[in-house]
């Protein structure tokens, strides 16, 4: 029962050596010439080239120039646009983006890190990270800190100013640190 079944249209009818029925073997002809490989083609095969582009002019002014069983190989893939998502992280990350302070120096990030740290007496240094990072646009600690040394990380900026902060770690969790002004 299988080989009943034509693959270009799945349907059951009489098949030629194909596998395709009737109409769709007269559809890959169409296809064929509409994409120039006449030599696949068995009223083309034999052509000449005038023939050949006879038959051309004659298929698209009859059926048009759209393909009926093949993927036209000219046809360019869609590169859609991609939707915006619409989730809150990222309207929130949009936001960040948007109000981010872009032209910025170390003396600007340790007067808003020193204005926070005013506000409160000591904080858990993860606080006053999400503020840097969300206040300045893509943030960089290796601009930051005294010339000539590349910093990873704020934690290691701002520990490298005993004067101005006083950074320690958790007693229980020494991947914790906490951070305040020095008096």
């Amino acid at each position: 029962m299988a080989d009943v079944f034509c693959i270009g249209c799945d349907i059951p009818f009489e098949l030629n050596h194909q596998g395709l029925c009737e109409s769709c073997a007269t559809k890959l002809e169409r296809d064929l010439i509409r994409s120039r490989d006449l030599d696949y083609s068995t009223r083309g095969a034999l052509a000449s080239a005038e023939q050949r582009e006879e038959l051309y002019n004659r298929v698209i002014r009859d059926y048009g120039t759209a393909y009926e069983l093949l993927e036209n190989p000219n046809k360019k893939k869609k590169t859609g646009k991609t939707k915006r998502s619409k989730s809150r992280a990222t309207q929130r990350k949009r936001e960040i983006a948007a109000n981010a302070i872009r032209e910025y120096t170390r003396e600007d990030v340790f007067a808003r890190i020193e204005a926070f740290l005013q506000e409160r007496e000591e904080v858990n240094f993860s606080h006053v990270s999400q503020l840097v990072y969300e206040t300045y646009y893509k943030f960089k600690p290796r601009r930051m800190g005294r010339p000539g040394k590349k910093y990873k990380s704020l934690l290691k900026v701002l520990q490298d100013y005993p004067e101005l902060f006083t950074v320690r770690p958790d007693e229980d969790n020494p991947s914790l640190f906490y951070i305040r002004l020095v008096d």
